[in-house]
């Protein structure tokens, strides 16, 4: 259930808040990162999307598939459907009351998350959060200077809110995108929405997830079942069950573009990569990812197999062990830094990098493929080449290079 999206006002300016600010304030929003080793999985998963995007299907089958391969599933009920079925009405408010609903909107939502978080850690078994949308949803619903104040009365962010919540975003495009003949308001009475507000509605709720490091959009460029079977197959991979695999591939940029050059709306992170001494042929490495002076931290051990492919095991974990594991930092590996500029063109999630140090302004494109064979490239972005592969071209291989440098 939706509710309306306000007029835009003027509120205070942005507030930056410091790290330590910013960990004290906000870990109090966030569920347990780093459960005892011996835990079971948890993951958390937003299935969100415009209207009649196929989310309501997408759950039933996605806890279908899961429990049959083992797994106990939660579905974390959508928070604004419990406020207005239970009597809130938001027609005729003003701007500090919309604030205000929202806070408690995304109050509730976090509630209703570590709730199902806590019962699910205490099965001691593997388990799946299915959240029915997620705390960056509202931020599709108010001007961005209104919820800007939200995140600055609260002490919140969005790393917090959107990265360091949950473990992947399932995006759900509305039927009024690409199967118009669908779209319909007869299995959801609360629906008005005409298909081009829908459409409107679905750009903003994608923009709003922009810059999660596992956004996954699920178009409507294939029939309905085939639909809902991508969105099962994302939610597979995500959680380690078996799925067809991706393809990720690299291009190498003529030059860094101006932020002024992006005709679409992008989010800038900046990243920090070290490589950890490992007595072993695994490749350790700790990243610090975030904007605005919050972060998310991630370990990742990348395996060699005895087919020649690799497995990366990653978990996130806490701000204080990734400063304890710095001190295990490789000498001979220089750090890695980085911004990454994350973005959608045509339902395709892209991930910009440009190096900061070393090899300033190399620019490198990622994204990720269902097929080799496609080549669906931002036509705003000047290819040189492809370097998928090029060892020359992976950060790991550019840290060793560098470190050697330094050593002489």
């Amino acid at each position: 259930m939706e509710h309306a999206v306000s007029n835009i006002a003027t509120l205070p300016d942005r507030h930056r808040a410091s790290p330590k600010i910013w960990f004290e304030k906000n870990m109090r929003a966030t569920p347990p990162q780093t459960p005892p080793p011996d835990t079971p999985p948890i993951y958390r998963i937003v299935l969100t999307g415009g209207p009649c995007g196929g989310k309501t299907t997408s759950l039933s089958h996605i806890t279908e598939r899961l429990e049959s391969v083992g797994f106990r599933t939660f579905q974390v009920p959508e928070a604004a459907t419990i406020l207005f079925t239970g009597g809130v009405n938001l027609s005729n408010v003003n701007i500090e009351q919309e604030v205000r609903f929202e806070a408690n909107l995304v109050s509730l939502q976090m509630a209703l998350e570590d709730t199902f978080y806590d019962l699910a850690l205490s099965t001691g078994k593997p388990c799946v959060l299915l959240c029915d949308r997620g705390t960056m949803d509202a931020s599709a619903y108010i001007a961005p200077e209104m919820w800007q104040a939200l995140l600055d009365e609260q002490g919140w962010t969005e790393v917090g809110l959107r990265d360091r919540r949950y473990d992947a975003v399932i995006h759900l495009v509305t039927a009024a995108d690409g199967a118009e003949p669908f779209y319909t308001h007869e299995n959801n009475p609360a629906r008005k929405e005409p298909p081009e507000q829908a459409r409107v509605l679905d750009k903003q709720l994608r923009d709003a997830w922009v810059g999660h490091p596992h956004l996954r959009i699920i178009d409507n460029s294939t029939g309905f079942a085939e639909k809902i079977h991508r969105a099962i197959m994302a939610v597979s991979k995500i959680t380690d069950t078996p799925v067809p695999k991706k393809i990720e591939r690299k291009f190498l940029l003529k030059r860094t573009p101006r932020s002024s050059e992006f005709p679409i709306h992008f989010k800038t992170f900046t990243i920090e990569q070290t490589y950890l001494l490992s007595q072993d042929n695994n490749q350790i490495r700790l990243r610090r990812r975030g904007a605005n002076g919050a972060f998310t931290y991630t370990r990742t051990i990348r395996q060699p197999m005895r087919d020649g492919e690799h497995v990366e095991l990653k978990r996130q974990i806490a701000g204080r062990e990734y400063l304890g594991l710095l001190d295990q930092a490789d000498p001979t590996k220089a750090v890695i830094r980085k911004s990454r500029r994350c973005f959608l063109w045509n339902n395709q999630y892209y991930e910009l990098d440009t190096f900061i140090e070393p090899q300033e302004g190399l620019c490198i494109l990622n994204v990720e493929y269902k097929q080799f064979s496609e080549t669906l490239l931002p036509d705003f972005l000047e290819i040189e080449r492809e370097v998928t592969g090029d060892e020359n071209y992976m950060s790991y291989t550019i840290a060793t290079k560098a470190g050697q440098s330094e050593e002489r």
